[in-house]
């Protein structure tokens, strides 16, 4: 079963003719390489290509360049297999080879691959290109197993894997669900090569952070972002931070994101100002709600004017929370945000207002703690002289257990001030 969708097309890995498969990491010859080369360059000796079959395969070549494949292939077909030397027979397999591939007969291409290697004639770098022709014709088909397999033969005719080749490798073992060897693999083809592609890196970081290897994970992404600043790769080295416990250092990604404009949506802006209050940085957190907000990139909702609020309170600005505050308790479905508008008037002795705020809050219900508000709502009363009505409120309070000790002293206290009075 196909697994998920990879970050490279592995169709436009395929090799054509002229197209370098160097490879560039040492590794134990599994056979006698100079002795084969030398084995080969002798049997093409013994074989040489005659003229009209030459003929016969410049001139299909010119047809295929053409874009007339199957014109290209009346051509070789003209040429009996059978009365042909090895040489040649390998010459016409691979051409044939070639134009399978053109109109997307890969299956086929690789039986023609095979039979031009069956003849054992082709310079050992001719063989190991299309060796890895092979192997990268098996993924575009997604035949992962062959694809393994192919690259295991292949590597028996160089000294070096590339890192192409481990890279392919990585993608096989990783459609094949064995992620041992596909991380094993992933982190040779980006530790050999001089330039590591993207897409590898991407496969290597995913491949940990499946893994929830994200110590691991961190020092690829932040390759990526330092090789293809892309938006994603900042976010996803945020969010790795923040798994390793290292908040700050997730906040000073998200800093660097936002600087360059890469977080522009809701979510990103909010976890950027809830980054910068959990380090103690609510002015900063503030700042980018507000202008959020106001830009548009912020849904003016509760919990956004909710947050902003609680950013400018911890900033001990309190004057620039009353607004965001009010909008957030005008928006929200309950009542609890106009009783924290109602404190904050309360600190500053603006009874008449928190009395007002807190009755809203009755009034909308759904409250966390609704005996304290009866408590905030007799106080406020009790200090814009309202006696009467502060006594209700605390009578009010009694009736729940979290706030009838409060409720009780404050009844207590009126009665004492009633008896003086009197």
């Amino acid at each position: 079963m196909a697994r998920a969708a990879l970050p490279m097309l592995l169709l436009s890995l395929i090799v054509l003719p002229g197209m370098s498969t160097a490879a560039d990491a040492p590794e134990e010859p599994a056979i006698d390489l100079a002795r084969l080369d030398a084995s080969r360059k002798a049997r093409q000796y013994q074989h040489p290509v005659n003229s009209r079959v030459n003929r016969y395969g410049t001139a299909a070549m010119e047809t295929l360049s053409g874009g007339d494949a199957e014109a290209a292939k009346v051509l070789l077909e003209k040429l009996n297999l059978r009365r042909l030397n090895p040489h040649e027979r390998a010459q016409v397999h691979r051409l044939l080879g070639y134009m399978a591939y053109q109109v997307g007969d890969l299956e086929l291409a690789v039986d023609r691959f095979a039979l031009a290697l069956d003849e054992e004639i082709f310079s050992l770098r001719d063989d190991v290109e299309l060796r890895f022709n092979i192997a990268q014709l098996h993924a575009a088909q997604s035949q992962w197993r062959e694809v393994i397999e192919s690259l295991d033969r292949w590597a028996r005719y160089v000294e070096q894997r590339s890192p192409l080749s481990h890279y392919l490798m990585a993608i096989a073992y990783y459609q094949l669900n064995e992620p041992g060897p596909s991380i094993l693999h992933a982190e040779k083809a980006v530790d050999l090569a001089s330039e590591p592609k993207e897409g590898w890196l991407q496969l290597l970081a995913a491949l940990h952070v499946k893994n929830q290897d994200y110590k691991s994970a961190a020092p690829v992404l932040e390759e990526l972002v330092m090789r293809f600043r892309k938006k994603e790769y900042w976010s996803q080295l945020s969010l790795i931070y923040g798994a390793l416990d290292d908040f700050q250092g997730s906040l000073a990604v998200q800093q660097i994101a936002y600087l360059q404009d890469f977080l522009t949506e809701d979510k990103e802006l909010r976890r950027l100002a809830r980054g910068y209050l959990y380090n103690e940085l609510p002015y900063p957190a503030a700042r980018v709600l507000e202008e959020g907000i106001a830009g548009g990139a912020i849904e003016p909702d509760a919990k956004g004017y909710e947050l902003l609020a609680n950013s400018w309170i911890a900033a001990r600005e309190y004057d620039a929370s009353l607004e965001p505050l009010r909008q957030a308790a005008d928006l929200s479905e309950e009542g609890n945000l106009y009783v924290r508008l109602g404190q904050v008037h309360m600190q500053r002795e603006e009874w008449s207002e928190a009395v007002r705020l807190l009755g809203k809050a009755i009034a909308k219900g759904d409250l966390k703690e609704p005996g304290n508000v009866h408590l905030l709502l007799g106080i406020s009363h009790y200090n814009d002289a309202s006696v009467a009505h502060a006594r209700a409120s605390f009578a009010r309070a009694r009736k729940h257990e979290d706030s009838r000790g409060q409720a009780d002293l404050w009844i207590e206290h009126l009665e004492r001030e009633a008896q003086q009075a009197g």
